[in-house]
Order: C-alpha cells, then sequence, then structure tokens
C-alpha cells in the first residue's frame, strides 16, 4: 500500500520551520557520504515554444521538457525521484516517487508544487544560516512572486530581518506585494524603482526572478560583508548574477555535480576562462556536514577572491526532494491524511 498526497493535503503538515530542518538533515546526511544524488536531467520536446505554457528557457528548436532528478538518503529512510513536465498545455506536472529504503516499497505519490514552493525557501534560509554576515538584518528581494513571498517567510527564520527592499520589473505589482508582505511579517518591505536602490545598504541579496540575465550590476553591490542567494535561473545559457559578482565571491552550490551542469552563473564565466572549477568553494552537504568554513571569521581581499561577499546558487536538488517528503510522509500517516493506493495485487505470469 503506497499513500497518494494532493497538494492541499500537504499544506498545515510541516511548517517552515520544520521544512528547513528537513533540508538542513537531508543534506548533512549526503554532505557525511551516507546519501547520494542524482543530479536534474532535463530530456528536450522538439517544436515551436509558446510563452503562455511556461515552458522556461528553453534552447533553440525545442518546444517542453521532461524532467527528473533524483537522491537516497537510507539515514531518513527514503529514496526518491521527481519527476515533471514544462511548457505542455497542462502547464507544469511535476509528481514526486518516495520509497522506503528499509523495505523497497513505494511508499507514497506526492503532488510537488506545495511542498516546493516551501521546501526552496528553506533551502535559501538554510545557506543564509550558514553564510550571511553575522546580524544581518537589510535584504534586498529580487522578485515580487509566489517565491518570493515564501522566501522573505524563511528569511526571517534564519536572521532577524528588519527591512526588505523589492525590486521587480512591474512597478504596480512590486508595490502590491510590499504592502501585502508588510502586513504578513510585521516589518517594512518597501519598493525600490531600480535594482541599484533596493541594493543599497543589504546584508542578504535573494534573487528569485525568471529573467535569462543578470538582474543587478555587481559593481552596485554595497562594499561591505553581504550574501547572495541566486534562486531562480538553472540552466547553463542563463543567469541571474553577473560576472563580476561570481568572480569577487566566495561560491557554493546545492550539489556539485548539478551546479557544474546547470548553473549558468559559473559555467558562463569559466566557458570564458574568468574562473577555474576551484573557483567553486563546495556545496551545502559540505556545509550542512561541517566540512566546509561558510562566513570566514576574518575578512580580507587576497590575490584570488573578495572574501566579503559569498554566493549561493541553487536549482534545486533531489537531497531536498527526498529529506522533506520523508517527513511530509510521516506526518500524513501520523494524521490519517492522504488516499491508499494498493500494489502487487495477485496475478500470474499467463499469456
Amino acid at each position: 500500500m503506497a499513500l497518494f498526497l494532493r497538494n492541499h493535503e500537504l499544506r498545515g503538515l510541516m511548517n517552515l520551520s520544520e521544512y528547513i530542518d528537513a533540508v538542513e538533515e537531508g543534506y548533512r546526511e549526503f554532505g557525511d557520504g551516507l546519501g547520494a544524488a542524482f543530479p536534474r536531467e532535463n530530456l528536450w520536446i522538439q517544436g515551436d515554444s509558446s510563452e503562455s505554457q511556461g515552458g522556461g528557457h528553453l534552447p533553440a528548436g525545442s518546444k517542453a521538457s521532461f524532467k527528473f532528478k533524483g537522491a537516497l538518503l537510507p539515514g531518513l529512510g527514503g529514496a526518491g525521484l521527481n519527476a515533471y513536465t514544462a511548457g505542455l498545455p497542462s502547464g507544469l506536472e511535476t509528481l514526486f516517487f518516495l520509497f522506503d529504503t528499509s523495505t523497497g516499497a513505494l511508499a507514497a505519490v506526492m503532488e510537488v508544487l506545495y511542498f516546493d514552493w516551501l521546501k526552496t525557501a528553506a533551502v535559501s534560509a538554510l545557506a543564509t544560516r550558514y553564510l550571511a554576515p553575522a546580524g544581518s538584518e537589510i535584504i534586498a528581494l529580487f522578485g515580487a512572486g509566489r517565491h518570493a513571498r515564501s522566501q522573505l517567510h524563511a528569511l526571517t527564520r534564519a536572521a532577524n530581518i528588519k527591512r526588505a527592499q523589492v525590486y521587480s520589473r512591474d512597478a504596480e505589482n512590486r508595490r502590491a506585494f510590499c504592502e501585502k508582505m508588510t502586513a504578513e511579517l510585521g516589518i517594512d518591505i518597501v519598493p525600490r524603482d531600480s535594482p541599484a536602490a533596493a541594493l543599497s545598504d543589504a546584508d542578504i541579496i535573494i534573487t528569485i526572478t525568471t529573467s535569462p540575465e543578470p538582474v543587478f550590476a555587481g559593481v552596485d553591490l554595497p562594499d561591505k560583508p553581504l550574501h547572495i542567494n541566486a534562486m531562480g535561473a538553472h540552466y547553463p545559457w542563463v543567469r541571474e548574477i553577473d560576472e563580476y559578482t561570481v568572480a569577487n565571491s566566495r561560491v557554493f552550490v546545492d550539489e556539485m555535480r548539478q551546479g557544474w551542469n546547470e548553473e549558468g552563473e559559473i559555467i558562463m564565466p569559466l566557458e570564458a576562462g574568468a574562473i577555474d572549477r576551484n573557483h567553486v568553494i563546495g556545496d551545502l552537504g559540505a556545509l550542512a556536514a561541517g566540512k566546509l568554513d561558510g562566513r570566514l571569521a576574518e575578512w580580507r581581499v587576497d590575490t584570488a577572491t573578495s572574501t566579503r561577499w559569498t554566493l549561493f546558487l541553487s536549482g534545486g536538488t533531489g537531497i531536498e526532494d527526498v529529506a522533506v517528503a520523508r517527513r511530509l510522509y510521516e506526518k500524513a500517516v501520523a494524521r490519517g491524511i492522504g488516499s491508499e493506493i494498493q500494489f502487487n495485487q495477485p496475478y500470474e505470469y499467463e499469456l
């Protein structure tokens, strides 16, 4: 028997702090070498793309994609595969298949869009805990969609945030977003009319957009210790962060193989000869397992990079999917939520 869990049934099973804890536990197991991950694969469907169907940043000649990523976390008792389509008439159709590593049985089939919304924010919050300067209070937020909302909620659990400065391309949308978020969080969420204005005095910068090009100029960054979470773009030919910022930051990714497969922020400078592969310090698993220093105690400018800035690049991995899905499954079982699906019914091998 497996559980089928729909998006609306997942709401309320865990709060954001529990999502952050789950993500940290999963990455720690991976960083300790006890888990394994399969980086995202994109299989491109040929044809003419349609903006109305939201296919993302497609390569030339493609109209849509089928994607999958997976991980094994036996310490948490789970392994799973996230499989989804993008760019076709049904929109983003994404399902997660969770297996129990003690029995080998399929434990659950889960809709993903709701838990991915909170899981992505939890990853950003976790990276912030390891990499942001102590005493960070001001956020520069690029983006004003549903993911920007969950990012702000999660960041208030990772730092003592006093103000967020928001920039997005649509002035009316960002004004309405700031009003809504000020009411929800009880802190100052203010619209800014340019990227440079949003960056002013920022301690933490979050980019969560669909832009294929850098959303701010690195030369406009405050000349002080700060941290950047780039959470939007994750194809080799697109990037939210410019080369100047990458070259002058200590760079971390969510998972090393996947980062080098798909993060345009590091792939483009590598191909241009502006950085080498050693420029990426490590991944979130190594940080969670205590194998890497994140935020350095002393700040200096050395011959390699200006260490006053840290940059975290994330596209979402199977590690965090499995870690969150396993905890959600356990909560659902305890509360009697979900629909049972019976598998392995009696049959005969007969023609």
